[in-house]
């Protein structure tokens, strides 16, 4: 964030910078099914991934403006994609770096699929939330084997050397909220180099209040008597209560979404407002067409803060957007 200190001044400043990190969705597929997924209700079937040259196209377009991260997430699960390794391809030859979110279950079927985001990936963060067969099968609705994705993980941390570091992420709900002290042990056996607890939020599941802060007050015991050379642990509060009404997010101007299907949106949390939070479509003239114009500004300024996300991730790099406006004639002499 401070390194791209120099966009944000540009968003003070009410202009619209080129994006430092875009995030693709390549589709809208997910091999899981998860009950507490928000996108559950968008998911579609294999028909609906990008098309390669389309992802191609826009790849050598971001390339021009010289945006150098990618992050592959959804949405469904990105490694599903039926050209995933393709995609990779073309991302190792254009040199870009990527962050991948993913269950990581493709994986232990294919040690090519490892090899080649492995090569191009900074981080590769999996979407774990349980740690025995049992809760795993329940919380990810299929059946499929935590032990054999296990090793595969453990394997791919401690090939990885410092990069891509390999991290874990466990969603707290009422289906696994009695596996978060298995989560620490597991992902030390695994040798991940950091484990993030989220609390699902507005959802049958989510846990109540009370139930929150005692897991809460349990992780961070975790937390102050782990070893943070070895593992990092983050958590991260819920989704639960009441939106910022008075805050826009800056981040939609460094961190946009390009759906599956092309389009445009300023976050990655639109699944709830498409309409009003896209800025156009790849298809129709590439992405700087459309974010670079007048338009884009004025959807920004249309944004309704109380449709956010409440506690949105996004949202904890405000403190730090702050910090640069306010200190923002002292970075050239750090």
């Amino acid at each position: 964030m401070i390194s791209a200190y120099p966009k944000v001044l540009q968003v003070l400043r009410g202009e619209i910078p080129i994006p430092e990190v875009v995030e693709i969705f390549p589709t809208d597929f997910c091999n899981f099914n998860c009950p507490h997924c928000r996108f559950k209700n968008h998911h579609g079937d294999f028909s609906t991934y990008i098309d390669l040259k389309l992802f191609d196209s826009v790849l050598k377009e971001l390339k021009k403006f010289n945006v150098k991260t990618i992050e592959l997430s959804g949405g469904g699960e990105p490694l599903v994609h039926p050209q995933i390794k393709e995609i990779f391809k073309k991302l190792i030859a254009g040199g870009f770096r990527v962050g991948l979110i993913t269950n990581g279950y493709p994986f232990t079927s294919s040690e090519e699929l490892i090899r080649l985001a492995m090569k191009c990936s900074n981080w590769i963060r999996f979407s774990l939330d349980a740690f025995s067969e049992e809760t795993y099968k329940k919380v990810h609705g299929v059946l499929v084997s935590y032990n054999k994705l296990k090793k595969t993980i453990t394997k791919m941390a401690v090939t990885s050397a410092d990069m891509p570091t390999i991290r874990g992420k466990m969603l707290v709900s009422k289906l696994n909220q009695h596996e978060c002290a298995l989560a620490i042990k597991e992902a030390r056996q695994m040798y991940l180099s950091e484990i993030q607890f989220k609390f699902l939020g507005n959802h049958p599941l989510a846990l109540d209040e009370k139930e929150m802060h005692r897991i809460e007050a349990q992780i961070r015991g975790f937390v102050k008597n782990n070893d943070s050379r070895k593992m990092r642990i983050e958590l991260l509060t819920s989704y639960n209560g009441k939106p910022d009404k008075t805050t826009r997010c800056l981040m939609t101007y460094l961190h946009p979404v390009i759906d599956w299907d092309g389009e445009i949106y300023m976050c990655p949390f639109f699944e709830h407002r498409k309409k009003n939070h896209s800025i156009g479509n790849i298809k129709k003239g590439g992405f700087m067409k459309h974010w670079l114009n007048k338009y884009h500004k004025k959807a920004f300024e249309a944004i309704d803060p109380e449709t956010c996300v409440p506690n949105c991730p996004m949202k904890r790099y405000n403190p730090v957007i702050d910090f640069i406006k306010n200190e923002y004639q002292r970075f050239p002499f750090i």
